[in-house]
């Protein structure tokens, strides 16, 4: 009988065991899926508004951290930005915090009274330009050029606001903020009349004119975007500052040579990146320069650990179980090669068996952190492939351990 024969048998042998050591198996993949898809998560919410805006290349201010922490810069730049030979134009785009109290809405239990205040963050876009900021023509933020543009009309109005649909449900849904009158209406809770039900920003009313699709991650749970003049009487910014510039090339201009061009003329308070470059300066940031990155890739690796250590455990105690018929091959004449082979093949055999299981689990755990945490996680070929290799390198290690207890079986021990 080949070694892949007898693991065979061994594994199917003794079902009980094999379904708990296979359970320990798919316990530790589901984990390093998880904490992978969570991995993946940051890259690409740390990018998310990046990816949703049409730009060439962006003017961000010098004190830029992430986008989160952007800094700000005199608008008479992109102005100077606009002159320059090979640029085709020129938005600025003002990225702010606000406090949001929190409307009345649906709950697991009921309708959940109005009341509580969270932090939503605000973009302010040119007026009738936001079908031109955002990357409308890649199905970004808006359905189509024309529902853009139809949007950005609607926040002509000082106090309008455009409300993403994907935010965190403790915002509200849009059907509802839609719903509710400028100057608000009586709250869900009957033994407080006075606690309306009204949308305020930053102590102000507010009212919610339509909506548009961008999406949560981890520097922001829930999203406005308004005109200009908006944006700066509710965040009481500066005037005549913005936080980016977005820059469209004209076509055939060298994208390198209009940088280059543009750090040469623009003073040393902003600085000119291309797409590439901000979209690695934000993922550098979230998964070198922050806790969560590094918590991620620990997480990963304790993932693997554990699992090596419940296999070999699992391992062990079962060759120890079988000591007496290793010592009876041993005694037929089988080298210890030979045993080697079926000790790892029963590791691989068992990687398998846990791997599946936890492969599944991962979808449901996925399709949770999407929809619940608002972390895009998704299930793809190439991380489904690596988790497989890591679960056979895994138990691979962990029968490398366990040899040594088959090799420890004496054939005189059975006289």
């Amino acid at each position: 009988m080949t070694p892949l024969g007898l693991a065979w048998s061994n594994i199917a042998h003794k079902r009980t065991r094999t379904a708990v050591a296979a359970a320990g198996v798919a316990f530790a993949v589901a984990l390093i899926f998880m904490e992978i898809g969570m991995f993946g998560g940051v890259r690409r919410t740390a990018t998310m508004l990046y990816d949703a805006l049409r730009f060439d290349l962006i003017v961000t201010s010098s004190e830029y951290t992430d986008v989160s922490r952007p800094g700000e810069f005199s608008r008479a730049r992109l102005a100077r930005a606009e002159s320059v030979d090979g640029v085709a134009d020129v938005l600025p785009l003002s990225v702010g915090v606000g406090t949001w109290r929190k409307p009345a809405r649906q709950g697991l239990f009921g309708r959940i009274a109005p009341g509580g205040l969270g932090s939503i963050n605000l973009l302010g876009v040119p007026p009738g330009r936001a079908a031109d900021v955002f990357a409308v023509d890649r199905g970004r933020v808006f359905p189509s050029r024309d529902e853009g543009r139809t949007a950005g009309e609607k926040l002509a109005r000082l106090g309008a606001f455009l409300y993403d649909v994907r935010s965190k449900p403790e915002f509200g849904s849009l059907d509802d903020l839609l719903r509710i009158p400028e100057g608000g209406e009586p709250g869900a809770d009957p033994n407080h009349p006075e606690v309306r039900n009204a949308i305020r920003l930053n102590g102000k009313r507010a009212e919610v004119v339509g909506g548009f699709e961008l999406g949560t991650g981890f520097s922001w749970n829930g999203m406005l975007m308004c005109n200009e003049e908006t944006f700066a009487d509710y965040t009481m910014q500066r005037s005549g500052r913005v936080t980016f510039g977005l820059v469209t090339l004209r076509p055939g201009a060298d994208i390198r040579a209009v940088q280059r061009e543009l750090r040469t003329v623009l003073p040393g308070d902003v600085r000119v990146l291309t797409r590439d470059e901000v979209n690695e300066q934000e993922r550098r940031y979230w998964m070198e320069l922050t806790s969560v990155g590094q918590f991620l890739s620990v997480a990963v690796a304790l993932a693997i650990v554990v699992g090596v250590i419940f296999v070999y455990q699992m391992m062990a105690a079962d060759i120890r179980g079988m000591l007496p018929e290793y010592a009876t091959v041993k005694a037929l004449g089988y080298r210890p090669p030979y045993l080697s082979g079926v000790v790892l093949w029963q590791a691989v055999l068992l990687a398998v068996l846990g791997y599946v299981p936890g492969l599944v689990a991962s979808f449901g755990m996925y399709y949770v952190a999407s929809t619940v945490g608002g972390i895009p996680t998704a299930m793809t070929a190439e991380r489904a492939v690596v988790v497989l290799l890591m679960t056979c390198a895994m138990c691979f290690a962990s029968g490398l351990l366990a040899v040594r207890k088959v090799h420890s079986a004496d054939p005189a021990d059975l006289f």
